[in-house]
């Protein structure tokens, strides 16, 4: 329990040196910051192996989405510090990213399997997520996002995040432990969200939306972390 917390709070104390390097430094200091913050959660999930009385293979396909997401921060940094081939790097981050999300979808299902019967609640989050996806895309452009050339990532991404916040929600009503993920995934929706309005809505430097979408995102890692803990 000791190094579980320790590994927790190791994780928060990386954070707030990231956002502190990020917004008073900025440049390569802050990419490999950022690396060393996503290293530790996911060295706080890792550490869950250590604590799993009986193996599951969903635990390992979390942790897989918890690389990929590593993965994806150093490449939307790398956006900013090479801002001549920001494209690719925002294409590359929102993939890696998207890989992740379907390594959690993967592994939520075979951590409940024989558990949960998975079929209402995808066919359910399916169709809410093809409600909400144009709704949001809709709600976007009205406050002023160009997406730009980024249009069908966004839209696909969007479905992907709307559909997996629905979908732990809904097994959270099923199985109480999921309420965790579903407060991870509520919270990365949120982070993105915010990300959205400064990759498309022109506030990329703005101090205020670099703290508060690091702080949804990391919070959203470390709780996703935390359900492993949970087996």
């Amino acid at each position: 329990m000791a190094v579980q917390i320790s590994l927790c709070l190791l994780s928060v104390l990386a954070t707030i040196l990231f956002l502190v390097v990020r917004i008073k430094k900025g440049g390569a200091l802050a990419v490999i910051t950022k690396a060393f913050a996503s290293l530790c959660f996911v060295a706080y999930a890792l550490f869950s192996l250590t604590q799993i009385t009986w193996f599951n293979e969903g635990s390992t396909f979390i942790l897989l989405g918890l690389v990929c997401g590593l993965i994806g921060d150093v490449l939307l940094d790398l956006k900013v510090f090479y801002n001549q081939d920001s494209n690719i790097y925002l294409n590359a981050g929102m993939l890696s990213f998207g890989v992740g999300h379907i390594s959690y979808f993967v592994g939520m299902l075979l951590i409940g399997n024989g558990v949960i019967n998975f079929l209402l609640p995808i066919l359910i989050s399916v169709l809410v997520s093809l409600a909400l996806t144009p709704l949001v895309i809709l709600i976007s452009k009205k406050i002023g996002l160009d997406f730009g050339k980024f249009l069908w990532q966004t839209v696909a991404y969007s479905f992907v995040l709307i559909f997996m916040s629905v979908f732990s929600i809904y097994l959270a009503c099923l199985q109480l432990e999921f309420i965790i993920l579903a407060g991870g995934f509520a919270l990365f929706l949120l982070s993105d969200l915010v990300l959205s309005m400064q990759y498309f809505g022109g506030k990329q430097t703005d101090t205020f939306f670099v703290i508060v979408n690091h702080s949804l995102y990391y919070a959203a890692q470390i709780l996703i972390a935390t359900f492993l803990y949970l087996f």
